[in-house]
């Protein structure tokens, strides 16, 4: 019978943009989606769940909630993901949420309308889960978050030290003579991984140091959009000259870059940039991009098999942390 990945192939689209289609998920191309239907219908493709949905009265399901529906690093996750998981006797069901949406409420929900026996989270922020994931009663794993001190016992996690890898960025960034070093990050809040990355930073210029002032803290979402707006912003004002810039991603890395250029400027001459994730589309950039690179691949591959596990009651409360890696590319130069 012919595989998810395979119906993909035919219709020249990803993994996750089938499993959209077959769920009825707003977030698709109309032709896109007209393309798949055909595919499947030529081809007899039966979705995993509907076919061993005939063969057994309880389900296998595993919930991934994606939280934010144009994320670039975590596209290739969930591909991933869905594959290693329809390896085994386990169903994926992939549910995009809106950034503002609960994603806590969303699991609760699919828990109890599929019978699912275990949820995979990814994007949100493991401070706001504190106070209701215990709703969710059955295991859940935070792929990209840590679990570490949610105290749950039925939640475990997959992903890097954030305070570490940011690290990593300052030192590459002050071992090439920057001094004059701005952060472009999300809203901070408590605990999650934009604080995480906020106070590794502001650590490591500590340690060689530099004091950061906070009026070089550039807040933006995680989007190619607001990275652009609030770096120009930046920009514009005075007495915020900078000659390096640290984004938490690489979204808000290529952004800041397209505002540094719309300004008069040269990336890396006048400003070098790093991001952080390691997303292909940094490596056809102009600069190609430096960045922390996180292993996608392996999130994916221990999210998956540690959701199995947990549903298995092996390793539940388990909290594996991955080691990142700065990646070099055109973005940053080194002052005289």
């Amino acid at each position: 019978m012919i595989t998810i990945k395979e119906v993909a192939k035919l219709a020249g689209v990803s993994v996750s943009t089938v499993s959209r289609v077959l769920n009825n998920l707003p977030d698709v191309n109309p032709q896109t989606r007209d393309l798949v239907r055909r595919v499947i219908a030529e081809n007899g493709y039966v979705p995993n769940a509907t076919a061993r949905t005939l063969k057994q009265t309880n389900t296998n399901i595993i919930c991934v909630i994606v939280k934010g529906f144009q994320n670039l690093f975590f596209a290739p996750i969930v591909e991933d993901i869905q594959f290693f998981i329809e390896k085994t006797d386990y169903i994926p069901l992939v549910h995009y949420i809106d950034e503002s949406a609960d994603e806590v409420a969303a699991a609760v929900s699919l828990v109890s309308e599929k019978k699912a026996l275990g949820v995979i989270f990814l994007g949100g922020s493991p401070s706001s889960k504190t106070r209701s994931i215990a709703r969710i009663k059955v295991p859940c794993v935070l792929a990209t978050m840590s679990a570490r001190d949610l105290d749950m016992k039925n939640t475990s996690s997959v992903c890097v030290d954030d305070f570490a890898a940011a690290g990593k960025a300052i030192d590459y960034l002050v071992e090439r003579g920057h001094r004059d070093i701005a952060i472009l990050g999300g809203r901070r809040l408590d605990r999650d991984l934009v604080w995480n990355r906020f106070s590794g930073a502001r650590q490591r210029l500590a340690d060689h140091g530099i004091a950061f002032d906070d009026s070089r803290y550039i807040e933006s979402k995680f989007s190619f959009e607001d990275a652009y707006r609030a770096t120009a912003a930046a920009l514009k004002q005075e007495n915020r000259a900078f000659t390096a810039l640290f984004a938490m991603s690489d979204i808000m890395a290529i952004g800041a870059c397209r505002a540094i250029f719309d300004h008069g400027l040269k990336v890396p001459d006048d400003v070098s940039v790093i991001g952080f994730d390691g997303i292909q589309i940094g490596r056809y950039y102009n600069p190609t991009l430096t960045s922390v690179r996180q292993p996608q691949d392996e999130i994916a591959r221990r999210s998956a098999s540690l959701i199995i596990q947990n549903i298995k009651g092996i390793n539940i409360g388990h909290n594996i942390v991955l080691d990142t890696e700065v990646v070099a590319g055109e973005s940053v130069k080194t002052c005289s």
